[in-house]
């Protein structure tokens, strides 16, 4: 069996549309997309806010996560990333994790064909 992986990008909320755009048309079946606060360097400090629940500045952001083949990564990974790029401070990060396996809750489907 080929070996999974997560692709999961923190990206700007501003780019997210361009983002889920070029996902989309680069065949992904499936991914999810998450509202969170970034907080530290990856702040740019022209959009910071300050908040008392997080007790510092932050940036609203999105993570975008991918499972995918780890022989895909790379190109899901070029792709996010020249979506999301703005050339400012703070346009965020893409990790690669492994994924140890994937099982399909509706119907007991294990391994790749779980994303289907």
């Amino acid at each position: 069996m080929e070996t999974m992986v997560e692709v999961r990008a923190t990206v700007r909320r501003e780019m997210l549309d361009r983002v889920v755009g070029a996902v989309k048309d680069a065949g992904v079946p499936r991914f999810s997309v998450l509202r969170i606060h970034s907080i530290g360097t990856g702040v740019d400090p022209a959009r910071a806010k300050i908040s008392w629940d997080e007790g510092s500045e932050y940036a609203d952001k999105a993570v975008v996560q991918v499972i995918c083949s780890q022989t895909e990564s790379g190109r899901i990974s070029e792709l996010i990333a020249k979506a999301a790029r703005t050339g400012r401070k703070g346009d965020g990060i893409v990790t690669v994790y492994p994924v140890q396996d994937i099982l399909k809750i509706r119907t007991g489907v294990r391994g790749p064909d779980a994303l289907a």
